[in-house]
């Protein structure tokens, strides 16, 4: 696309790919071997004569899926140990919904890949547990890059795709069916882990290097320093087939990228020569097809981790999920064991939602000056004064450690009748829509940050905003306890023109402890983020 303010000055096309396939380490060798599934790095480079190569992984990732569907069709029979047996029978609860089991509902659930008994299940988790009809293929930046190579190769058949669009360039998943029930998922897993492969990488290394299982297993103790970090390479170089075949690596200022606008540091370029050395490399298209490799096995092994982090904390695998907020709400329903009222009446849902204004920010005070010992220009006859900078932290964690609606909604009688009775933790709570005004008197004390804001128009825009003003308000939605806090400091309710009374808790509070616990217990940057993204994503979810 060129306009007037827009200058091509480059043209991506792919021209190598990489996969492997990560098995359950529960599906024997033997039957991936039958299905002739690969269990080596898959890596492919084009050429001037072959240079559809976007095309060629679709090819290649459909073959393999449709072997996995063939495989995922086994189905062995039950074969039980008397260890086996015993815990069976022994068992008194579900393993998943801890129901009750008896003789009667105590059902055998067993690996139909494999035959071996897994666990005691009722009838009804045994029915839900099935076998997935899809093969998710794990991209990092998908939906930012890739998914422009991939979705437009689709189209290859007349089987369906399927797709969850963020915007019209951007997608959260796109699905393509290869058979009439079975497809291949494509996820982005920068939507789990939102930042560079190269820092994910990082967090892993130890000094043994035990966290690269995947990456051990196709490299050698010695390589592992050199496989175990992203390396660098000269895209920006790359612009021709031929060169691929050089059979030196490229200077280092080959190594300059337009996009950063930087050029490699000298660690950097000496860890390339380094890499080149030790894997003996011929040309630049065989450096190129290390690098990919590389790449991808450590994808491999930080999704990896990153799964193990989710199971052992959660129960839940975030394989199964397109991003970290589903999941995350996934994870609170099952920690929290909450059942949660869905709303079904259509004016309660509407009048909830009014309530919903966003967060306020503004410059209360535009300019202010300290006057003090510790300033420089302090004058002892003025009053003394102080600048003060507050770091206000986890403040959706506390808000969503308070009590909370989680169901009982119904409409009460219109009127303040019991709102002085209901404190934070009370069983039940409301929601008021109201007429209320800001007497005069309480406007300079107020000036700096009024009570209730609300969202308008100002005057000479056409964009809404929320603005605290003491403008009267008509049909305001607002919680029970900020009505509280605004008539205990003198704000002054006109008319109530309905409420909505529910039942509330604190049942999400245990697990946003959970998360803030792991966050302290992080070991690196992205653990942090992630702890904290996971109670974030709650509140947006519940919204």
């Amino acid at each position: 696309m060129k306009g007037k303010n827009t200058t091509i000055i480059q043209k991506h096309r792919p021209m190598s790919y990489g996969l492997i396939v990560k098995a359950s380490e529960d599906v024997p060798t033997e039957l991936l071997s039958e299905h002739n599934i690969p269990t080596k790095p898959v890596i492919y480079r084009g050429s001037e004569s072959q240079p559809d190569v976007a095309r060629h992984f679709v090819d290649t990732v459909t073959d393999i899926s449709l072997k996995i569907e063939k495989l995922l069709k086994t189905n062995m029979p039950l074969n039980m140990s008397a260890d086996d047996i015993q815990a069976h029978e022994a068992a008194t609860h579900c393993n998943l919904c801890k129901c009750d089991v008896n003789n009667y509902t105590r059902i055998r659930d067993h690996d139909h890949l494999t035959g071996k008994f897994r666990q005691t299940l009722c009838n009804i988790c045994n029915l839900s547990l099935k076998q997935p009809k899809y093969v998710p293929v794990f991209i990092h930046n998908l939906s930012n890059y890739d998914a422009h190579f991939i979705v437009t190769e689709l189209g290859y058949d007349t089987h369906r795709i399927k797709v969850i669009p963020n915007s019209e360039e951007k997608f959260v998943t796109f699905s393509k069916y290869i058979s009439n029930d079975f497809t291949i998922r494509f996820v982005d897993t920068f939507r789990f882990m939102a930042t560079s492969l190269s820092t994910l990488a990082a967090n892993l290394i130890t000094p043994n290097f035990e966290k690269f299982r995947i990456t051990a297993k196709h490299f050698s103790n010695n390589d592992l320093p050199l496989v175990t970090r992203k390396g660098v390479y000269p895209y920006d170089f790359t612009d021709d087939w031929a060169k691929l075949e050089q059979t030196t690596l490229p200077a280092k200022e080959d190594f300059y990228s337009t996009l950063t606008e930087e050029h490699i540091k000298e660690t950097e370029y000496q860890f390339a020569e380094d890499v080149w050395s030790h894997f003996n490399c011929q040309t630049l298209g065989e450096y190129s097809d290390l690098y990919l490799k590389i790449d991808v096995l450590l994808l491999a092994d930080v999704f990896e981790n990153f799964r193990d982090l989710c199971l052992n904390t959660y129960n839940l695998d975030p394989s199964y999920y397109f991003t970290a907020p589903a999941f995350s709400f996934d994870a609170m329903l099952k920690y929290t064991a909450i059942k949660l009222d869905l709303l079904t009446d259509y004016e309660m849902l509407l009048m909830i939602e009014n309530g919903i204004r966003g967060g306020l920010t503004q410059a209360s005070m535009r300019y202010a000056k300290p006057n003090n010992e510790r300033t420089p220009d302090y004058n002892p006859a003025d009053l003394k004064s102080w600048l003060v900078y507050q770091d206000c932290n986890n403040l959706y964690g506390w808000a969503m450690s308070q009590f909370m609606p989680y169901g009982g909604f119904k409409w009460v009688k219109p009127s303040l009748n019991g709102l002085a009775d209901l404190n934070a933790t009370s069983p039940i709570g409301r929601f008021y829509e109201v007429d209320i005004t800001y007497p005069k008197e309480l406007h300079d004390k107020h000036n700096s940050l009024p009570f209730l804001p609300q969202n308008s128009i100002p005057s000479g825009s056409k964009v809404q905003k929320l603005m605290a003003t003491f403008k009267p308000k008509k049909k305001y939605v607002v919680h029970y306890r900020n009505l509280q806090q605004a008539l205990n400091e003198g704000l002054i309710v006109e008319k109530v023109h309905r409420v909505v009374q529910f039942n509330q808790s604190d049942w999400l509070a245990k697990y946003i402890a959970l998360n803030t616990g792991m966050r302290k217990k992080a070991k690196n940057e992205f653990e942090k983020d992630f702890f904290k993204l996971l109670n974030n994503a709650v509140f947006g979810m519940l919204l």
